[in-house]
């Protein structure tokens, strides 16, 4: 036998001590200066969405994004103004990913975008309004307009093959992203 007031005080308990506990977990997946999702949490879907893929038979992509010259931006105005950028960047990127993309901070100048249920077609589309959403961003210290510009690597399952797993993505994804820096910067580049 139970007592029904004291059990709904327990739940009531429970559910004010949860709410807390869930907000200090989400906010443990978030980075602090952007805003957007964090490495751990961006990893911790990745994996899930790609077992997901495999087990309905969807494509998924992601993108990495590295802002091009950002040493020199950040030497030549104060690690102050690159943390603008940051943001900048990131608000760029949030404001034409799709709903249900996934944008996350992968760490120092790079992101991570995972496209779900895209192909390298749409992918390519994506892709290419994220960098041009950058490339129209202007920021302005001291008076003088400074645009930046990004290098997107895209990688997807489906030309990946069965075989794919969440560091395989990854490592297509950085590496052509590195192959449209060594083409000169500001473009996209697909595995």
């Amino acid at each position: 036998p139970f007592d029904q007031v004291e059990l709904r005080a327990r739940v009531r308990a429970a559910l004010r001590t949860k709410r807390p506990q869930d907000i200090l977990e989400q906010q443990s997946f978030l980075c602090g200066l952007t805003g957007l999702w964090n490495r751990a949490y961006l990893d911790q879907r990745l994996e899930s969405e790609l077992n997901m893929a495999v087990r309905y038979g969807r494509a998924l992509c992601l993108v990495m994004v590295d802002v091009d010259r950002f040493k020199r931006v950040n030497d030549t105005h104060g690690h102050l103004f690159g943390d603008m950028v940051l943001q900048g960047v990131s608000d760029a990127l949030r404001a034409f990913a799709r709903r249900s993309d996934i944008v996350a901070r992968y760490g120092g100048e790079e992101f991570g975008i995972l496209l779900t249920g895209t192909d390298l077609e749409a992918g390519l589309c994506v892709a290419e309004r994220l960098r041009s959403s950058v490339e129209n961003r202007h920021f302005e210290p001291h008076g003088e307009v400074i645009h930046v510009t990004a290098s997107l690597g895209l990688a997807c399952t489906r030309e990946l093959g069965d075989d794919t797993t969440p560091s395989s993505l990854i490592e297509a994804a950085d590496r052509a992203m590195y192959a449209a820096k060594d083409a000169g910067r500001n473009c996209i580049y697909h595995h």
